[in-house]
């Protein structure tokens, strides 16, 4: 009577089996992984070259509190309702709301239409235009330039609209330019990529020009507003006064000697305009000094930490990586074809 064998030895004979096929045809696989290495690292010279250009940031950071106010204007500020403190914050916009600016539809509208100089073709031209010439290679069959059928082609909704090849355009932007904010210390990161080395280090400069204009404009906005609003009233008062002063001096060279009343009742009107006149122009002369030191004082600050540098080595394809990933890849299919091949030894 034949005995049964154990799972346990069966097992233990399948791994001795597939032990020995490895140890047998070990060359075979790696002359495999290596053939499929070397194709996957060929194939990566037909992929377009990227480089990364970065630059880094470190924005001015206030914590507008109220407790910069003096004590009796907060202290009637308070009574009245109104919490200055709120009112005079600079954090407005936050840096880590920085990147959201970036990946904005504005933002890569703008920075398609701007120029920079491209050392592949040896001169400026502007970002849109270069994107279109590289479309064949790089860039996505999908925007080839579809008939620009608008919804709204007279915009009458007062809305942002754009045709199927611009979406396309600003969601390239969207995949080639990032911003980064590290909460720790503070500094945001901006990231560009493209084809051309010296077009990525462009970029990220006019990147980070827009990133420092959209925020200096949208804090000083108030505050420009009052300058100038304050100036013209500024202009008004004092056309008022030198009126005013005028026909004051104009009366009295014409009386020297009051003698009725009715010229010093005159007289005294005109006094009176004369000084209302010359206390409200001083007045908003004060305010719309204040006016400018406040555009002065909203004004934010930005430390560039790290310059946009020309990338002297390319960030993708990575070769290495495509080697290793076709190795594994050449390596598996040759071990499993040798085991289907001697299945009959494994089992």
């Amino acid at each position: 009577m034949i005995e049964n064998k154990p799972k346990a030895f069966t097992q233990e004979v399948d791994l001795i089996a597939i032990f020995n096929i490895l140890k047998t045809f070990w060359i075979k696989i790696l002359f495999c992984g290596f053939l499929a290495g070397a194709i996957g690292a060929a194939s990566s010279f037909l992929i377009q070259k990227e480089f990364v250009s970065q630059a880094k940031l470190l924005p001015e950071i206030s914590a507008g509190s109220s407790s910069k106010l003096s004590g009796g204007l907060g202290a009637l500020a308070g009574l009245a309702g109104i919490d200055l403190g709120s009112v005079n914050s600079l954090d407005a916009v936050r840096p880590d709301l920085y990147p959201n600016i970036i990946q904005s539809t504005p933002f890569a509208l703008h920075i398609l239409k701007q120029k920079a100089y491209v050392s592949e073709f040896s001169k400026i031209m502007p970002l849109e235009d270069y994107l279109k010439a590289k479309q064949k290679s790089w860039f996505s069959s999908n925007t080839k330039q579809p008939q620009r059928k608008l919804l709204d082609p007279q915009n009458l909704s007062k809305s942002l609209e754009l045709d199927a090849y611009e979406d396309a355009l600003v969601k390239t932007i969207f995949a080639r330019i990032s911003a980064s904010f590290d909460r720790k210390t503070s500094i945001i990161t901006i990231s560009v990529k493209m084809p051309d080395p010296v077009l990525a280090a462009n970029i990220a400069n006019l990147t980070l020009e827009y990133l420092k204009n959209y925020v200096t404009n949208y804090r000083t906005e108030k505050a420009k507003i009052d300058l100038s609003f304050v100036e013209k009233q500024v202009s008004v008062a004092k056309k008022r006064y030198q009126n005013a002063e005028t026909a004051l001096a104009n009366f009295q060279d014409k009386n020297r000697f009051l003698i009725l009343q009715t010229a010093k009742i005159q007289e005294s009107r005109l006094n009176s305009e004369f000084s209302t006149a010359q206390s409200i122009y001083n007045d908003l002369n004060r305010q719309y000094e204040q006016a400018k030191i406040k555009v002065q004082e909203v004004t934010p600050v930005f430390n560039v930490y790290e310059p946009p540098r020309i990338p002297l080595i390319r960030s993708e394809p990575k070769r290495r990586t495509f080697f290793s990933v076709f190795f594994a890849i050449g390596a598996m299919c040759a071990v499993i074809f040798i085991f289907f091949k001697n299945r009959k030894l494994i089992n």
